[in-house]
């Protein structure tokens, strides 16, 4: 760590104050203060989680580019050593967000995901948390979830021993069976990690966007994401409904869609989300 703090102060911030942020499970994080300024600082191992940030910055400058969120500015990254890796952003200081701001949020999450491309995937791999997704350019969503997303999180729990050989079975099932689940849609430009803890309420409660796991895929993902693990406004899903309409039937696909980022949790923290899991299986 202090390799890292010698390498800021050739960056002149006149930094006078580091304290250790909580909450967090899967970067060490610190809120760095100067006399007049605050930085967030991301710290993880390189050797582990090799151009885990870089990856990130990537991801947060194309949501830039496309002009639909403010996101936090990257001030710097790279390695010390072959030990860590360190991302230093702008700081975002948290307000309470009004209901307006949650229906800015759900118009520019429609507009984000109005952003679209030929094919599903993305021009590298990237993490969603810590893990490692694969992002493989398929023609259709269907391919592209059962090859880049639920086949390989099922081979990696199925490896902790977490899952049994018939549950793969039934994910194996499932994937035949997506082409008559999912209507065709374009593939769109998606957050990917799109839960209540990755979007920060900023000066007048306007929504930032953090730790985004990008990817063009199929839009519902990031829907059923916010609606998992809750703390959204109603007027979200509704402004984002106005503005963007979902095919008919989302409610019935939201178990599907939720798969994904159950197995990641259950890869991740194990406990009753692998319960969790075993319960969207057992339909197919």
């Amino acid at each position: 760590m202090n390799e890292i703090l010698e390498r800021l102060k050739q960056l002149n911030l006149g930094i006078e104050t580091i304290v250790p942020i909580k909450g967090g499970d899967i970067n060490d994080a610190f809120r760095i203060e100067s006399f007049n300024k605050k930085y967030f600082l991301k710290v993880n191992s390189a050797t582990n989680f090799p151009n885990l940030f870089v990856k990130e910055a990537r991801a947060l400058n194309t949501i830039k580019e496309t002009r639909t969120f403010p996101i936090p500015k990257v001030l710097n990254l790279g390695e010390v050593g072959k030990d860590f890796q360190y991302l230093l952003l702008e700081w975002i200081e948290p307000s309470t967000p009004t209901v307006v701001n949650w229906e800015k949020l759900g118009r520019n999450l429609a507009k984000l995901h109005q952003n679209t491309n030929s094919q599903f995937g993305w021009s590298e791999d990237n993490y969603i948390g810590i893990v490692l997704q694969p992002n493989k350019f398929e023609d259709n969503w269907n391919d592209f979830y059962s090859n880049n997303r639920i086949m390989p999180m099922m081979k990696l729990l199925r490896n902790k021993q977490l899952l049994t050989l018939k549950q793969i079975k039934s994910a194996e099932n499932l994937c035949k069976q997506l082409n008559s689940i999912f209507p065709e849609e374009k593939p769109a430009l998606i957050h990917g990690d799109f839960w209540n803890g990755n979007i920060v309420a900023g000066e007048n409660g306007e929504f930032h966007l953090i730790d985004p796991a990008i990817y063009y895929g199929n839009r519902e993902m990031d829907i059923a994401m916010a609606k998992l693990f809750g703390g959204f406004d109603d007027s979200f899903f509704d402004a984002y409904q106005e503005m963007n309409p979902l095919e008919a039937g989302f409610e019935e696909r939201t178990p599907v869609t939720q798969l994904f980022p159950l197995l990641i949790h259950a890869f991740l923290f194990e406990g009753y989300y692998v319960k969790d899991v075993q319960t969207i299986l057992k339909k197919f």
